[in-house]
């Protein structure tokens, strides 16, 4: 008789090779997930410290410009002169007509505004041109001259920009530096400065920003 000898060890299988490679797919898929996660991490907090230096910047710089036109008043006081208020170059436009009864002019006019809703608003360069178009659509609108605190209002409480056609909320920095990738507009008080001093990339600041809604006066 054969006696089998259970003792000995039996030979191991090995693993297919579609689960080996299923495997380190897994593991390399789980490494790279890591490492984006803490990229994304640092440069969220690069972009938090860029942030922060530049709305100190623009404070010590729009401080400094108040000073400056409380010290002209009053040496224009103290001469018996006259101080000459600078220029406004932003104003800030709103719709307050529905659409009944627009001529065809005057319709154009506010497409170009991108001021096609009531309660619409936008913010414009001021020049000649421009002025020409508000003197013609008048009767639809009403416009004025922002402050520093208006226009940080409507970029902050109000502000969306324009991503592949859709309304995006700026609720975070990066998707202000995703939509202009430009190195002199990266967070939301470097819009706000550009819309404020009328900068050199204030037509791509507004044109980014979705026209503002606002909501209906009290009271009809």
């Amino acid at each position: 008789y054969f006696i089998a000898n259970t003792n000995m060890p039996a030979k191991a299988v090995p693993a297919p090779e579609s689960a080996i490679k299923r495997a380190a797919h897994k593991v390399q898929q789980t490494e790279n997930f890591r490492k984006a996660i803490a990229a994304s991490k640092a440069e969220k907090l690069k972009l938090k410290k860029t942030a922060y230096q530049r709305a100190k910047k623009y404070s010590l710089q729009y401080r400094a410009a108040a000073a400056k036109a409380v010290t002209q008043r009053r040496q224009a006081a103290t001469h018996g002169n006259y101080f000459l208020e600078e220029k406004p170059k932003v104003a800030v436009v709103v719709r307050i007509r529905g659409i009944a009864k627009v001529a065809p002019k005057q319709r154009k006019v506010l497409q170009l505004l991108r001021l096609r809703q009531i309660f619409n608003c936008v913010l414009v360069r001021l020049n000649k041109p421009m002025e020409i178009m508000l003197r013609l659509v008048e009767p639809y609108i009403a416009y004025g001259y922002p402050s520093l605190k208006t226009v940080k209002a409507l970029v902050y409480k109000r502000g969306h920009v324009k991503v592949n056609g859709q309304r995006v909320k700026i609720n975070d920095n990066k998707i202000v530096k995703d939509k202009f990738s430009n190195d002199d507009v990266v967070c939301v008080e470097d819009m706000v400065n550009q819309i404020h001093t009328a900068g050199k990339h204030f037509r791509a600041v507004t044109n980014g920003l979705w026209p503002f809604k606002l909501s209906p006066p009290k009271g009809g």
